[in-house]
């Protein structure tokens, strides 16, 4: 049985809002997980007293190579 009109339209204009709001979410995620790890190593640097920001950039490394991981994973994952 063939669905209605106003439905398969429905579908349609859903499908396009999905991978819009798939990516957006992933970038807020990227951008959230780098402002943790700058966020953390700077306090870590300060609690340690290092005079070159060690722990920042290990973390922000870090935090780059995970989110371009599960960014990988998640645009190959249907």
């Amino acid at each position: 049985m063939n669905a209605p009109k106003h439905q398969k339209e429905k579908e349609e204009s859903s499908s396009g809002i999905k991978p819009y709001l798939k990516y957006s979410g992933m970038a807020f995620q990227m951008v959230g997980v780098l402002v943790l790890a700058a966020f953390a190593g700077i306090k870590l640097d300060d609690y340690f007293n290092t005079t070159v920001p060690w722990f920042t950039i290990i973390l922000l490394l870090l935090a780059v190579i995970a989110s371009m991981v599960l960014t990988i994973i998640s645009i190959t994952k249907k």
